[in-house]
């Protein structure tokens, strides 16, 4: 046995016959009582924990979940103050922290590291480290909560911010329970249905433990959302050679049409044994996902040639040689996270130890991706205004006949993608408190983590060129999609599916070595930090260290003696990180309380950007390569905040933050002479990623939540609860250019005014994000922008008796786009509708 696997062999074998456990749920009060969250999923004990805590942090409780149309953890997320939404097919999927991207921020699972499933999916240079948190269904948790400012006994990772899921627990209950809820509904583009079921049962057993209490509990949680999304999606790209066609000339014009099947999943449970109230010990275990199919019909309008100025539309064009291309993309793929852990939190004389040991894994698994392409090659001359109106285009075939003919597309190629990518973790961490005695309730805490992280991504590929000729009119299906974009446009017959797939058969795939990593990461992590509440003023201050062990292996080019070969290529990485935090936290009044925090964190390169797959291409002198000499982005963040708690679990908080982030990893293309190993006098054009020295986030951050309870009569009932987020970034990505930094929103806004009085709940909630640099391209005209989006969604609830609520749900009433834009807001490449999400359902409670 290797000596990596020993140590947490040893640890394990010791640990083992009293089960693991995970960081207590319990959080300390200022004055050194405790606060026993056996109440999480209430808004009230979300709050007081908020409160309590000595570091800056936003919880949301399940009952706050509850109260809003939303599917999945990052839907959920996305009501905090300071997180921002990315979106994906119309569902929630990525999220921002303090304007920061995914790949910048932690997640965790109840302690647990949560990973990436597909690296290739990350939004903001495909890093491959966001965590995609639609894969976790809302009813597998008790509250999240989002840490803005760190401590020494957290993972150093969340420059943004780190959110963790707290899962599911039955301690504190009195008697066995049972929650069901059913909803069905209808997505209104294509009048597609949805289901769901969430199924929750627990209940303490046992006897009686030396407390009076039940000295085991149980809870279990199953989860199911299916739906058929179906939606448009029109896509551009622009002529950038203006000899050729003038400003905002088209080089191509795509119709797509996207039908899905998504199954969204979850299963988790937690078995908690508490021989008295100093005693914990508990496993637990989560696995939830999705699997989805689709497929996309697109029809892809070439304009080739010279373009001109249409004569008879001076905002319109005339190209003389249009062309088309009808394609079906036919893919099934599954997204799954599984956690496991077990550990336990004891009280030992005046000795607090807390300890767990813990499995997490991530797949992505492609079973397939069949694309077809069929090529009409007749010319035919067009005309389309995309000034006018850019972001619903004039289209016309003015000469020549069949250009949505089925027997005019023939069958050019088909090609096949499966992908089996596998990120895991094994970690074990133990930590011990013990009073010093120089303030009443203080502490020091000493403790250690070991992480033991494995990568893989295997992407494999094929083409098939077909031997005879097959028409498109072979294949397609009798439904001609005439209504696309509503009823704006025709994109013809849609292509038929299994027949496409068997004609493809068993042609086999190869590595598709420009995207093949296998990746390992270990981290070894040491703590010490004390805590203690000297009158008013409370202080946490303390020290991490961190020793990052990673290897990066790929396939591609390297230089040897002199000569390009092609092969493995591995490079081992070792850093070490020191991590300061100090945090005060002054409480005049009894709702009062002012915090003030330095913390610092990291953000490790990308396993894209450290990729191995080299391509040097000498003859053209291009060099394409990841970097694995990357340094990790870290950062000194700066908060303040003055917070007033209302009665009601209510709260105004204004803040302010400063994040200094040195080594920011920035994608470059640069012309250089030479390249090591090859000749010294060639120029290269050389692609890839490196660090630049400096970047910076500075915000203001605001939250006012109340329900205006001393109201007279009926109006008792009305309340609000909304936040904003304002993040202004800098960085060198261009020499000479400062930019705000890719994936780094500006402002983020939630705003939600509500009626709860008796049985009626009813809530209105909007949300907006600012527009974002999402893409980077050689000049600022062509960088990619997501645009700005606002959203509106409705809730409604009616307790029938306390046993029995009725919902209904109202997503996305703004029909909001997603909409991307190259350089400026009137050039849209890729614009998406989902239209109105209606749901009903029932809601049990025993």
């Amino acid at each position: 046995m290797s000596a990596k696997n020993l140590i947490p062999a040893a640890v394990a074998a010791c640990i083992m016959p009293i089960v693991f456990a995970a960081p207590a749920r319990a959080e300390d009060n200022d004055d050194g009582s405790t606060i026993v969250v056996s109440e999480a999923r209430q808004a009230k004990t979300a709050r007081d924990v908020q409160k309590a805590a000595p570091n800056l942090v936003a919880i949301q409780s399940a009952e706050a979940i509850a109260r809003y149309p939303d599917v999945n953890a990052a839907e959920a997320l996305s009501r905090m103050p300071g997180v921002a939404l990315s979106i994906d097919t119309g569902e929630g999927r990525f999220v921002n922290i303090r304007g920061l991207d995914g790949n910048l921020n932690g997640a965790n699972f109840g302690g647990v590291v949560l990973l990436n499933t597909q690296p290739g999916g990350t939004y903001f240079n495909a890093a491959g480290r966001a965590v995609e948190f639609d894969t976790i269904p809302i009813g597998a948790i008790d509250q999240i909560i989002v840490t803005k400012s760190g401590l020494p006994d957290h993972d150093a990772e969340g420059i943004g911010g780190q959110v963790n899921l707290v899962p599911r627990t039955a301690i504190g209950t009195k008697k066995p329970f049972a929650e069901i809820t059913l909803g069905s509904g209808i997505e209104t583009d294509r009048n597609t249905g949805l289901y769901r079921d969430e199924i929750v049962v627990g209940a303490p057993f046992g006897g009686t433990n030396a407390d009076g209490d039940a000295p085991f509990s149980f809870v279990l949680s199953q989860y199911l959302y299916n739906d058929k999304r179906s939606f448009d999606d029109l896509e551009a790209a622009y002529v950038d050679d203006t000899s050729v066609a003038p400003d905002k000339a088209y080089s191509a014009l795509e119709m797509r049409r996207y039908a899905y099947d998504r199954r969204r999943f979850g299963y988790s449970g937690e078995l908690d044994f508490t021989p008295d109230s100093q005693q914990r010990f508990y496993v637990r275990a989560s696995l939830a996902g999705y699997n989805e199919h689709a497929f996309r019909n697109r029809l892809e309008t070439d304009f080739n040639g010279v373009q001109s100025i249409d004569p008879k539309n001076p905002n319109g064009f005339v190209a003389q040689q249009t062309n088309g291309v009808k394609t079906l993309r036919d893919y099934d793929e599954t997204h799954k996270n599984l956690v496991i852990q077990g550990g336990g939190d004891n009280h030992i004389g005046v000795a607090h130890l807390e300890y767990f040991a813990a499995y997490s894994r991530a797949t992505y698994d492609k079973h397939y991706d069949y694309n077809s392409t069929y090529e009409n090659p007749n010319d035919y001359t067009s005309t389309y205004d995309n000034i006018t109106n850019p972001d619903y285009p004039a289209f016309a075939i003015t000469s020549g006949n069949g250009f949505y003919a089925p027997s005019n597309y023939a069958l050019s190629k088909i090609s096949n993608a499966v992908e089996h990518d596998r990120d895991e973790e094994y970690s074990y961490a133990a930590s011990v408190a013990v009073p010093v005695g120089l303030a009443a309730g203080d502490e020091l805490k000493v403790g250690g983590k070991l992480r033991y992280r494995h990568k893989v991504a295997l992407p494999y590929s094929g083409t098939l060129t077909p031997g005879s000729t097959y028409l498109l009119s072979d294949n397609a299906s009798l439904n001609t999609v005439d209504d696309f974009y509503g009823n704006g446009y025709s994109i013809g017959p849609s292509i038929g599916n299994t027949a496409l797939r068997n004609l493809y058969g068993s042609t086999a795939m190869a590595l598709d070595e420009g995207n093949y990593f296998d990746d390992h990461e270990d981290v070894s992590a040491a703590f010490a930090q004390y805590r203690g509440t000297f009158g008013p003023l409370g202080v946490l201050a303390g020290l991490r260290w961190e020793h990052t062990k990673a290897s990066y292996s790929g396939i591609g080019d390297y230089v040897s003696a002199g000569s390009v070969v092609h092969g493995q290529i591995t490079t081992n990485r070792s850093y070490d990180n020191v991590f300061p935090t100090l945090l005060l936290r002054y409480q005049p009044t009894d709702r009062a309380v002012l915090r003030a925090t330095y913390s610092t964190a990291i953000a490790r390169p990308g396993f894209y950007q450290t990729q191995q797959s080299t391509g040097i291409d000498v003859g053209n002198s291009v060099v394409s390569t990841g970097n694995p000499d990357l340094k990790p982005i870290t950062s000194n963040n700066f908060d303040v905040s003055a917070e007033y708690y209302l009665p009601g679990h209510g709260i105004i908080s204004l803040g302010a933050f400063d994040k200094e982030l040195r080594n920011y990893i920035v994608t470059f293309a640069s012309r250089q002479t030479g390249y090591p190993g090859l000749s010294q006098s060639q120029i290269f054009l050389v692609q890839s990623y490196a660090n630049v020295s400096h970047a910076r986030v500075r915000g203001i951050e605001g939250q006012f939540v109340d329900h205006f309870t001393r109201l007279p009569g009926l109006l008792g009932g009305l309340g609000i609860d909304g936040n904003f987020t304002y993040a202004n970034s800098k960085v060198a990505l261009r020499p000479g250019e400062t930019v705000a930094m890719p994936g780094t929103f500006g402002w983020t806004w939630n705003a939600a005014v509500f009626y709860e009085r008796g049985p009626v709940k009813l809530r209105l909630a909007s949300q907006f994000e600012s527009h974002v640099l999402f893409g980077i391209g050689s000049t600022r005209a062509t960088d990619v922008f997501q645009d700005s989006r606002t959203t509106l969604d409705a809730n409604a609830s009616y307790d029938v008796t306390q046993n029995l609520q009725f919902y209904a749900n109202a997503k996305n009433l703004t029909n909001a786009p997603l909409r991307f834009y190259e350089g400026t807001p009137n050039r849209p490449i890729q614009r998406e509708f989902y239209d109105l999400t209606l749901e009903l359902g029932a809601k049990l409670h025993f």
